[in-house]
């Protein structure tokens, strides 16, 4: 299988490494990852300008642009053969609930299903941890070897691994589930520059979320690994049914 590997932590993080290096082992992978870290840019795209991209070898390339921009020129660029999966991860930090709106780890993989094919956004609650993602790499391997063809051309499967994880520390624990609701509390600095002119300084968000039965939320606290398919029809349909009577 070819599998178009990306992340939004960029070319350097030890999440994509131990992604490739385990995959590698069973599959082709083909590894586009942009330049630096593009955290929280959803599925933005380079349009109306260039974008540098270098070549490390065929296998191998950075892009000086998003996520979603090396998704992009991995799939029409011509300089991968035909790809069969999308893999983006391992991200370094959870994308559950609302989450997935912002990531651009998951909007990867959403490009990844919008142009057809099976996708998957892997992230991580454990932060650069001592084995390089080496566990969770070996998780996604095992789980790809199960249910790679259970993810349809189109869809897009959103995977979330806790610091610890329950039983045996493997896919027993894997749970399928819906997204939660994720509620963000935000604060600025500003900084005066000038009559008028003011800087702006997000300083970090207070992440909560709604405590509900059968969300990604709570089985990634209590041990398991949730999964959940992501619909990228946004239309809400059971509102759309009774406005048109």
């Amino acid at each position: 299988m070819n599998i178009l590997i990306t992340n939004d932590d960029g070319i350097s993080s030890s999440g994509i490494k131990a992604l490739e290096k385990e995959l590698g082992k069973k599959h082709n992978t083909y590894l586009i990852a942009p330049l630096k870290e593009r955290s929280v840019t959803s599925m933005a795209l380079t349009v109306f300008q260039s974008m540098r991209v270098e070549r490390i070898n065929d296998n191998h390339y950075i892009a000086d642009g998003f996520p979603v921009d090396c998704v992009n020129i991995g799939l029409y660029a011509e300089i991968f053969p035909k790809i069969d999966l999308v893999l983006s991860g391992i991200n370094r930090g959870v994308n559950m609930g609302y989450d997935v709106h912002y990531s651009g780890t998951v909007g990867a993989a959403k490009h990844g299903g919008l142009h057809g094919l099976p996708s998957l956004a892997v992230s991580s609650g454990r932060i650069d941890p001592e084995d390089g993602y080496e566990r969770e790499a070996k998780l996604v391997g095992l789980f790809l070897d199960s249910y790679v063809t259970k993810i349809l051309p189109g869809e897009v499967w959103n995977m979330n691994f806790p610091p610890e994880i329950g039983g045996s520390g493997g896919l027993d624990q894997l749970t399928f589930v819906r997204l939660g609701r994720r509620r963000y509390t935000e604060k600025y600095d500003k900084t005066n520059i000038i009559e008028g002119v003011s800087e702006f300084q997000l300083n970090g968000s207070l992440l909560g979320h709604d405590q509900e039965t059968g969300t990604d939320f709570e089985a990634y606290y209590a041990g398991k690994i949730p999964v959940t398919p992501i619909q990228l029809d946004l239309t809400d349909s059971n509102r759309l049914s009774l406005l048109a009577g």
